[in-house]
């Protein structure tokens, strides 16, 4: 009890053997004018100095300890740290989780807390922002406090020892690899090469659908659509839908859902020696998708030219080239084949699951709103003429069409928690203290469901995006799907207009309904990793 601060009394008339004097020799007194109650410190050891050790080494180590543990408490950093629900030992608010997702109690806890919310994960600290005025602060105005990610257990485990884009951790080596990757989808949003690839992937999708008998879900077809988009940015290959590339792929993906709220083996530290059967689903799953990329990887090997890149894949496999003829061992240790693989595998499954789940997600609503899907045809028809697929250059003549996404990505938000950040250093959000090292996560969810920030926001309104002319108009600062700052989503300059002509060109087609009777569950599935809709039938009905 005698530990906690300390202020320097003058004039002190001890004897030089008394315990009272050792100590105050022992301390700087310089330092210790400004530290607060030290008189008290001395008095009680004055008053107990009758029970301290005889002997003048046992005095001198008692003393020293207690003083050595004084100082500690006094100088090291005091934190105003943020709010936040009291835990259990060891397990923190863990329990809290077992029947909600993470969002859904960091938005409970934000009524009750505020915007800035500290809690627990076993013996994580971490921090949620839950409204734009912090979200904006953290990752545009302190974007380089906030851009890294926190090394789990798991995580690097599945990610090579963090060797991706989306998980790695914020380093000269990740930072050449988002540019190379930032180069190569330049390269494909040039010219016609977005066109073409969504042409074949609307002609092999609508095929598909102009076959099918009745009510269907669609969940497969959409897959293969934004499946063969990404397949062409990386590998220059379009599937068909029996294909087992395809179908491994998408498997692999799906079963990301399972995760839920994460993995124990993170919290708690022995199951990292017996894994648990979840993670070893998903490490099994991991192993097959990252074997099918590297067969891909292999192909292109053979054939590389550096006169004639053809997509992502080949970007990389030059720029490995290009480090290995500098005989740089810094700059190869950073082009690693399983670097090459770890960002490709960012590619599919950043690319894929935001924009498919995005897309059902659109098709229920505009299946359960009719009035929006007429507004909708009637634009693509005036915009295409006698088209049967849009081109990048009709955007600006679809904002209807824009807006109805939006809406979609902020009412049903695919990843509502976004991906985990991590301090590099420490900082404030506010006008709390955020220490190093301390994971924070976004809540998208609370962003896009602020009543303060969106009219009616449970309600879908695609108006709302609109400005008098019926035009898009300025992006709502509280409309942040795709996140900001240093880890904004690497995709959003290729989501944006592929989402955007894919679904003018199946509206361009079909109009959609659900079957007689049918009631739609709008609860979403797959935990906190991602905002899935539950599989639905819908009929598609042809337009021409």
């Amino acid at each position: 009890m005698f530990i906690f601060g300390f202020q320097a009394r003058t004039g002190s008339t001890q004897s030089p053997s008394s315990p009272v004097h050792t100590l105050q020799m022992t301390l700087d007194m310089d330092m210790l004018k400004n530290l607060p109650y030290l008189e008290q410190l001395l008095d009680l050891i004055k008053e107990w100095e009758e029970w301290l050790p005889t002997s003048l080494t046992g005095r001198a180590v008692l003393l020293g300890s207690g003083v050595g543990v004084a100082v500690y408490l006094i100088t090291k950093k005091r934190y105003k740290l943020p709010p936040g629900p009291r835990g259990w030992p060891l397990l923190g608010n863990l329990l809290e989780f077992r029947n909600a997702s993470i969002y859904e109690k960091l938005t409970d806890w934000k009524a009750q807390y505020g915007p800035v919310v500290r809690f627990n994960i076993g013996p994580m600290t971490m921090v949620a922002l839950n409204n734009i005025d912090v979200v904006l602060e953290a990752l545009v105005k302190r974007q380089a406090d906030f851009a890294g990610r926190p090394q789990t257990y798991t995580m690097l485990l599945l990610s090579d020892g963090g060797k991706n884009i989306v998980f790695g951790d914020y380093s000269p080596t990740w930072k050449q690899h988002r540019k190379l990757a930032t180069k190569a989808l330049k390269h494909y949003m040039t010219g016609t090469r977005l066109d073409q690839g969504i042409e074949r992937s609307l002609t092999k999708g609508i095929q598909l659908i102009q076959e099918m008998k009745g009510p269907f879900n669609p969940h497969d077809i959409v897959s293969l659509i934004v499946f063969n988009i990404i397949n062409n940015i990386c590998f220059s290959v379009t599937c068909d839908v029996h294909d087992n590339y395809f179908k491994e792929m998408v498997h692999v993906l799906n079963s990301f859902l399972d995760i839920g709220n994460g993995f124990l083996e993170d919290v708690i530290p022995p199951l990292r020696l017996f894994h648990t059967q979840k993670l070893k689903t998903i490490m099994k799953e991991v192993l097959k998708f990252m074997g099918n990329l590297n067969e891909e990887i292999d192909k292109h090997r053979q054939t590389v030219s550096k006169d004639n890149i053809r997509d992502f894949c080949d970007a990389l496999l030059l720029a490995q080239e290009e480090a290995r003829d500098e005989e740089d061992p810094e700059v190869m240790s950073q082009m690693t084949d399983g670097h090459i693989t770890q960002t490709l595998s960012d590619i599919f499954s950043a690319g894929m699951d935001t924009s498919r789940y995005t897309l059902l997600w659109t098709l229920l609503e505009l299946a359960q709103h009719p009035d929006i899907q007429d507004k909708l045809h009637t634009e693509v028809d005036r915009a295409l003429g006698a088209r049967h697929f849009p081109i990048v250059s009709d955007r600006s003549s679809l904002p209807y069409t824009d807006a109805v996404l939006h809406e979609s990505m902020r009412f049903h938000t695919v990843v509502p928690s976004g991906l985990p950040h991590k301090t590099l250093c420490d900082t404030k959000v506010g006008g709390y203290d955020i220490p190093k090292g301390t994971t924070v996560f976004i809540n998208h969810y609370a962003l896009h469901r602020d009543a303060e920030q969106w009219r009616d926001p449970q309600v879908y309104n695609p108006d709302r995006f609109l400005d008098h002319d019926g035009k898009m108009a300025a992006k709502p600062e509280s409309w942040l799907p795709f996140s900001a700052g240093r880890r904004v989503c690497l995709g959003e300059s290729v989501a944006k207009p592929e989402l955007h002509l894919l679904l003018a060109g199946i509206m361009r087609h079909f109009k959609v309904s659900l079957p007689p009777g049918a009631k739609v569950n709008l609860k979403p599935r797959g935990g906190s990793v991602a905002n899935v809709p539950q599989h639905y039938e819908l009929n598609f009905e042809s337009r021409l």
